[in-house]
């Protein structure tokens, strides 16, 4: 069979191929990595038709909560936040919650495009083609890809055993100093 030179055409292992692409880049994302999180995002109540304060949330927004020092528990319904704290669509004030992002293919690191493609590919043989064959040659592949994807989430994100989420130091040392002054 011919390479595929566009998209567009009817193709349905093209559309299928495709389809799959953007069900694993949205599963991939999802997890959270250091390019698609945001922390204490601020989220501003706007008007609705009937006059009271919602927080619409846009469409790429894969996941949300609120940050650990709050209260309140929140969720995405209908395309709005809705405080199931106090079981309301209401907000009075801005919000600030830690978010995951969906981004664009082309906006996401290398590495993750090289891991999502990979993984899109085993998936696409095994719903496709059919044969565990060929999806079991390509999971080495797609470890090695996940590895190079986690080592790029390692190194980008500053992660450290002694530091909280912020990478501010919350570890206290024992100081025999601080011993004397009890």
């Amino acid at each position: 069979q011919s390479p595929v030179t566009s998209l567009e055409g009817g193709n349905p292992l093209v559309e299928m191929a495709e389809l799959i692409l953007n069900e694993v880049s949205r599963s991939v994302q999802a997890e959270g990595w250091h390019f698609n999180i945001e922390y204490c995002y601020p989220f501003t109540p706007a008007t609705s038709a009937a006059g009271t304060k919602v927080i619409e949330i846009p469409d790429n927004v894969l996941a949300l909560d609120t940050n650990p020092n709050s209260a309140d528990q929140v969720s995405i319904r209908g395309g709005f936040l809705y405080n199931r704290t106090d079981h309301t669509f209401v907000f009075d004030k801005k919000q600030e919650l830690d978010v995951i992002w969906l981004e664009s293919f082309d906006d996401i690191p290398e590495v993750f495009r090289y891991y999502i493609t990979v993984r899109a590919a085993n998936v696409f043989a095994g719903r496709s083609v059919g044969s565990a064959e060929a999806v079991r040659f390509g999971e080495r592949e797609e470890i090695l890809a996940r590895a190079s994807a986690m080592e790029y989430e390692t190194q980008q994100g500053d992660y450290s055993i002694l530091a909280d989420r912020g990478n501010g130091t919350t570890y206290k040392s024992y100081l025999p100093i601080q011993t004397l002054y009890r």
